[in-house]
């Protein structure tokens, strides 16, 4: 978008730059991934990522004789190391005009998943091990972000504390709310195509930091830059 052209609309020009950019994350076929050269980098840093180097905790390993250096996969998790490589990372980036400050967070809409598979809509469970015969659902959290144009912020910021209760009594989301109004889009309105995982009425029953915790240490550094 050009520097000097005027915005007008902040959920056409979201809409425009979503067909520019990256959102959130985005899978990939198992045939596109080398697993044996990932392989092969993990037991040998360096070999596939330049600059790798073992960690002060392999050679702790290894004096206790475990360990990579080893050769000892005993402690390796394989669903989060094949997760690592069934996903990339994509980011929102914003220019010209509308990355001069223009467009602020008005808040996060937070949703309570558990992933269904997409063929059959069962949902998906976790298992420990083969004496596991009831497993666990798999949960985790995603949170959608509410943008306005600086310009409206604190309009929009205004009437949104005002009718807060009001909506919270009606069952109505950040989100909701956004659609109901000019100044204001959120990314779920945007059209993006996303997996049609459970969304819950409410928190789960642990604290939303186990879930966050959990997350980011499966997909450092994956998240919407603002």
């Amino acid at each position: 978008m050009h520097p000097r052209e005027r915005i007008r609309s902040i959920r056409h020009t979201a809409a425009y730059l979503s067909t520019h950019m990256g959102l959130g994350l985005v899978e990939q076929s198992s045939e596109d991934v080398d697993w044996d050269l990932d392989l092969l980098d993990h037991m040998v840093p360096g070999i596939k990522s330049p600059g790798a180097k073992f960690s002060e905790k392999d050679y702790e390993e290894l004096s206790e004789g475990k360990g990579r250096m080893c050769g000892d996969l005993s402690s390796m998790d394989w669903t989060r190391w094949a997760e690592d490589r069934l996903y990339r990372e994509t980011r929102i980036r914003y220019w010209g005009g509308a990355a001069r400050n223009r467009i602020r967070l008005v808040g996060i809409h937070r949703q309570y998943k558990i992933r269904v598979c997409q063929e059959c809509g069962e949902m998906l469970r976790t298992y420990e091990g083969a004496d596991d015969s009831v497993g666990n659902y798999v949960r985790y959290i995603q949170d959608n972000p509410v943008l306005s144009f600086a310009e409206h912020f604190e309009q929009v910021k205004t009437v949104y504390l005002r009718f807060k209760d009001d909506l919270k009594t009606e069952g109505m989301t950040l989100s909701d709310f956004s659609s109901l109004i000019p100044f204001a889009v959120s990314t779920l309105e945007l059209g993006l195509s996303s997996v049609c995982d459970l969304v819950m009425d409410g928190p789960f029953q642990e604290p939303d930091s186990f879930f966050l915790e959990r997350q980011k240490a499966s997909y450092p550094g994956r998240s919407i830059d603002l």
